[in-house]
């Protein structure tokens, strides 16, 4: 079945105006072209992710599972969606675990920093130019 988001509580506990804003700008990394007319960090995690499947059809029946990602305005919601796409379960040993750091990031920021850093690694991982040991 589909995975089910709680919304998180962004500016709620230990976020300030402005870091939630630069919370809110570092979470569009995820979805914005990483050069001119390039795919977004998602986009490119999930193309060489699919050429790293355990079985086929694993990377769409996930993203079917997970749902849409939620939009840069929502950072922590953001944040656990990367995490859960990159650690999935049953997991594809592509990507460094991140859901316990995530789990106790204390803000908005730090969350999006976890999930921006385990994305880029995994997806230097799979692409070759920084394997994980």
């Amino acid at each position: 079945g589909r995975v089910k988001f709680l919304p998180a509580e962004d500016g709620v506990t230990g976020d300030d105006e402005s870091a939630l804003g630069r919370a809110i700008s570092k979470g569009r990394r995820f979805t914005d072209p990483t050069a001119s007319d390039g795919p977004s960090l998602i986009e490119r995690w999930i193309e060489l992710a699919r050429e790293n499947e355990r079985e086929p059809g694993q990377i769409d029946a996930l993203l079917r599972d997970l749902g849409d990602a939620p939009p840069a305005g929502r950072p922590s919601d953001l944040a656990f969606w990367v995490g859960a796409l990159i650690n999935p379960i049953p997991a594809m040993g592509v990507a460094m675990e991140v859901r316990p750091a995530l789990l106790t990031a204390e803000t908005a920021e730090e969350r999006v920093q976890v999930a921006l850093e385990g994305i880029e690694a995994s997806i230097g991982h799979m692409d070759g130019t920084a394997r994980m040991r």
